[in-house]
């Protein structure tokens, strides 16, 4: 089973159409619905700004399920200068970015122990790991969860369950394309190639992760090389 939260988002939604198809994949939303290519994808509506109120088990069936891969690419980014964040901004990506992303961990680990195998992909991109200008909340809650990630990855892996981070750069879709062409130049002339990343780098990255059982607590950032 592959579970993958924020499948409404330019990404997330080329991500669960791409899957492999013999997989069960639980895509997770909240305001807008993905669109899907793959009949057999389950669409399940959890609100990632109230961490209080996710319980994954009275949307997901996790019966005779083995392996179980969670996908997270639920985000928020408020593009602010530090000094007019408000705490309430703050409180708001956290709540997206962390501690929803927490609790999905919570609650999956006691099956993924069970069975002794899981595997955990959360998403980030390389300006948030940078510390970007105008994205204090953003970057500050996205380091959290690779703060997690190395404590759950070393807790854990005796399981057979890792934990590992993915970091893209820029690709044609999502907050990218609602650039103007002034900031996308200059977003271009950044990267070596001169070129946004392809979505099957993407893919393969995940295939990587999946199947191996010893990359485990790393980051593997796909930005072309910025």
């Amino acid at each position: 089973m592959i579970i993958i939260s924020g499948a409404y988002g330019g990404i997330g939604n080329k991500i669960i159409n791409f899957l492999p198809k013999g997989n069960k994949i639980i895509a997770i939303y909240f305001k807008n619905k993905p669109t899907i290519k793959n009949k057999n994808i389950k669409l399940t509506k959890i609100d990632f700004s109230k961490p209080n109120s996710i319980n994954i088990f009275k949307s997901i069936n996790f019966r005779n399920e083995k392996k179980i891969t969670f996908l997270n690419l639920a985000s928020i980014k408020i593009n602010k200068l530090s000094l007019n964040v408000s705490l309430n901004e703050l409180k708001k990506n956290f709540a997206v970015n962390s501690l929803s992303y927490f609790v999905m961990i919570k609650q999956l680990l006691p099956i993924m122990i069970k069975n002794k195998w899981g595997r955990i992909i959360n998403f980030s991109s390389t300006g948030g790991m940078r510390g970007d200008i105008g994205t204090l909340s953003y970057t500050s809650s996205k380091h959290s969860s690779l703060g997690m990630n190395k404590v759950f990855s070393k807790e854990y892996a005796k399981f057979n369950i890792t934990f590992n981070t993915i970091n893209l750069g820029s690709f044609k879709t999502g907050m990218y394309v609602k650039l103007n062409k002034k900031i996308q130049n200059r977003i271009l002339k950044e990267i070596p190639s001169g070129e946004t990343g392809k979505f099957h780098n993407i893919k393969n990255a995940i295939r990587f992760i999946i199947s191996s059982d010893y990359v485990n607590g790393t980051e593997i950032n796909i930005d072309g090389g910025i």
